[in-house]
């Protein structure tokens, strides 16, 4: 039986394998290029397996290496995982959160200091992806994202609700042309955001005022809600906006609502998912439950302002009072 292979070895076959690069392996690992052959070398001795095919300026791996570096690197990220758990902090949990960046600066982060100022043993790790999420690749606790409540695998409890309308700054509001009914829009520059999740918001808003055309329409696209939420602060154009998400910039007078006309997208709002097979810790329930808290406060006072949302959507409750996993 043949004892473990050199570690420095390994770290170089690892690194060359993931660049097809000797070169690139080198610079990441601060050594020559004349070590890391050599180390390649002495592994493939070791094993009596070429790794590598050797062309002209060019790398490949064979059948054998793609086998040892996807089962090599497995190994490696093990470590590395466990080396992180061991020397983390024992007296706190990390938690580590995924949301969209336009949900975290708008919704989330404005909150988050009082969830420190409550549980100085519970740390957060804030990471922002429009990517779908798989939690049995991923280490992630809570994830918050937008669909109709159904992910394979993973629990999901309702936040705040999802209701659209458009918005845009004073000053453009009064320059004009001006605006009495949504037709009038087509006078002006609707913001769009190319996010997969957001495209219907304006097809679904002007259809349900009986404007189902868009080709009359001009829109401007943007990557973001977030940045199409600037354009519109910039007086740019209309965004079709998350009501929830700028309540605080109509409360200010930075952006204004010039139609009583809201859509409620129902179903279709924000989720607070993790994983069905997880049970949570304590610490996990300590933030979904502090997460429900700020859902509750924030719908309750949108009753007291009018212009952010109709009656019938603001009474509503944000997460359900089951707990699957408590029972």
């Amino acid at each position: 039986m043949r004892d473990m292979p050199p570690l420095n070895a390994l770290r170089s076959f690892i690194s060359t394998a993931r660049h097809l690069s000797a070169t690139k392996a080198a610079a990441e690992l601060h050594v020559t290029l004349g070590a890391v052959s050599h180390q390649l070398r002495a592994l493939e001795e070791f094993l009596g397996v070429d790794l590598f095919v050797r062309g002209h300026r060019q790398l490949t791996l064979t059948e054998a290496g793609e086998r040892y570096f996807r089962d090599v690197s497995a190994a490696f990220d093990s470590i590395r995982a466990a080396t992180t758990l061991l020397v983390e902090p024992a007296n706190k949990e990390m938690l580590k959160i995924r949301a969209y960046t336009t949900f975290s600066l708008r919704w989330l982060i404005p909150r988050l200091s009082s969830f420190y100022a409550q549980n100085r043993s519970v740390e957060l790790v804030l990471s922002t992806s429009n990517d779908p999420v798989d939690f049995s690749r991923e280490k992630i606790d809570f994830a918050i994202r937008l669909g109709v409540g159904q992910w394979p695998g993973a629990l999901a409890e309702k936040l705040i609700p999802n209701i659209v309308a458009p918005v845009c700054s004073p000053a453009l509001l009064a320059r004009g042309p001006a605006v009495n009914e949504p037709k009038d829009l087509m006078r002006h520059v609707l913001l769009q955001s190319t996010w997969p999740e957001r495209r219907d918001d304006w097809p679904a808003w002007l259809a349900a005022q009986g404007v189902p055309a868009l080709d009359d329409f001009s829109f401007l696209y943007f990557e973001s809600s977030a940045l199409s939420y600037q354009a519109a602060l910039e007086g740019q154009g209309f965004a079709m906006a998350q009501m929830a998400l700028v309540r605080d910039d109509i409360a200010a007078g930075r952006l204004v609502c010039p139609f009583d006309r809201y859509l409620d997208r129902g179903e279709f709002t924000y989720y607070l998912i993790y994983p069905e097979s997880r049970r949570l810790t304590p610490q996990m329930k300590i933030f979904r439950d502090w997460l429900r808290a700020q859902c509750e406060a924030f719908n309750e006072g949108s009753t007291s302002t009018p212009s952010s949302a109709p009656p019938s959507a603001r009474s509503r409750k944000s997460a359900s009072s089951s707990d699957p996993q408590d029972q």
